[in-house]
């Protein structure tokens, strides 16, 4: 056999490019992926490796018939027997997996195509539904901003038109003013003519009619300095915790008012009623449903059963009494109160300069403001126990002095002067003294 035929033998070349790369370093991962450009191998150039691995699958086992020394080659094969007896089923069986693996492949990417067409279409399908809804969006954004335009139009109108209105009402409220005044003027001078007591029962009767002509005039007057209906109930609320513990009621409200207290205690299912001389109000308070009376509250109480009331109040009604009445009005509240019961009466603060020397007297009906302490002392003096004096109503929109703004005086001393003129100028505008009627002593 010369070299020539060896090199044109196929076993003979498949043996030597075997040795070939048994010779060389086991290759990389990379670099039999690797197809030189960096890229790998494509499935096509893999498929045609396979293909002429195939033609391969069973050298050094068998012979070709026209193959030279063919004797002596076939006894070399013998000999390499025990070497070579698996080899063909090994090639096959790789070359399957091989083959397996492109088919997996091919299925695989058939799968991630299928895929990409889906998504694809899905996303297609939300860019057209969200531009859908974009647009309807936008169409919406213009809908409103045009409704917001019409509303504003709307509101610069109804702002001219309750500006015209306010106007119109304050000229109306000065003629009524004007009218009401000469009404006063007519009502004194038939009421001098008349001189208390007419001839005739009628005449009497307008006589104490026209007594009452300045009963809107003082409600005008509440109005304008006592404050609205719904910040003097929020004060009058202050008091609820300290009544409902009485258990229910009754409540008797002595110069009941626009009815702000009892408006409270009947939304709190407090019994309550009231008293008043001021007929205008009191006509206001049984619009709202409110239990209300014209009369004498002093009268009343003298006709209480005794032990029968759980409370007795009055709200800036003892600066309106005489020393006398204010004393009778303690006394006839101790009689009516049941053991435990509670006498709240709440008046202007005096210690308070602002309100002592000046908005005491925007009611002409006060008589002369009560100290705190005297107030304090009348009630104990008539047998109450459990007596507080409640300071109420601090006026908070001012800016108070500090230690600090008097210069050259002493820290503490500061101190003290600075909280004796904010008491005085700025301090509580009202108190409220609250007095227990006392149980009746144990018998022995």
């Amino acid at each position: 056999m010369t070299d020539d035929d060896a090199r044109t033998d196929p076993a003979v070349r498949f043996v030597d490019e075997a040795a070939a790369r048994a010779s060389v370093a086991e290759p990389s991962l990379a670099g039999l992926l690797d197809d030189g450009d960096g890229g790998g191998p494509t499935v096509d150039e893999a498929r045609h490796h396979l293909h002429e691995a195939w033609a391969h699958v069973d050298a050094g086992t068998a012979l070709p018939e026209d193959a030279r020394m063919r004797q002596v080659k076939r006894a070399v094969l013998l000999a390499l027997r025990p070497v070579t007896s698996h080899q063909v089923p090994f090639n096959q069986q790789i070359i399957a997996a091989a083959r397996g693996l492109g088919e997996a492949v091919d299925h695989l990417a058939n799968r991630v195509d299928a895929a990409d067409r889906a998504l694809d279409a899905r996303v297609q399908a939300s860019l057209a539904t969200t531009e859908l809804a974009l647009d309807d969006l936008v169409d919406t954004a213009a809908g409103l901003q045009a409704t917001v335009d019409d509303l504003q139009a709307t509101v610069d109108d109804l702002s001219v038109r309750n500006q015209r209105l306010e106007h119109r009402l304050a000229e109306e409220r000065a003629e009524l003013r004007a009218l009401r005044a000469r009404q006063d003027i007519v009502s004194r001078a038939a009421r001098d003519l008349l001189g208390g007591d007419g001839p005739t029962p009628h005449l009497g009767t307008l006589s104490r009619q026209l007594d009452a002509s300045h009963d809107r005039l003082y409600e005008h007057l509440e109005n304008a300095f006592r404050g609205s209906r719904d910040h003097v109930r929020s004060l009058a609320e202050g008091y609820l915790p300290d009544v409902e513990p009485l258990g229910g009621g009754p409540v008797l409200d002595i110069g009941c008012g626009r009815g702000e207290w009892l408006e409270a205690l009947r939304d709190h299912d407090i019994d309550a009623y009231g008293f008043d001389t001021n007929e205008a109000m009191v006509e206001r308070c049984r619009e709202r449903g409110l239990d209300a009376r014209v009369g004498d509250a002093l009268a009343h109480l003298a006709e209480v059963p005794e032990s029968s009331l759980a409370a007795v109040t009055g709200m800036h009604v003892a600066e309106h009494l005489t020393l006398d009445s204010l004393v009778e009005l303690i006394d006839r509240a101790r009689v009516a109160l049941r053991p435990g019961g509670l006498l709240i009466l709440e008046t202007p603060n005096p210690t308070n300069l602002n309100v002592g020397a000046a908005s005491f007297y925007l009611d002409p009906t006060h008589l002369k403001p009560l100290h705190p302490e005297l107030l304090e002392f009348l009630v104990l003096e008539r047998g109450f126990a459990e007596v507080e004096l409640r300071y109420l109503h601090p006026d908070e929109d001012v800016n108070r002095l500090r230690p600090e703004d008097l210069v050259g005086v002493d820290e503490v001393r500061a101190g003290a002067v600075v909280e004796r003129i904010n008491w005085a100028l700025f301090g509580p505008l009202d108190y409220a003294v609250l007095a227990r009627k006392p149980a009746p002593p144990a018998r022995v």
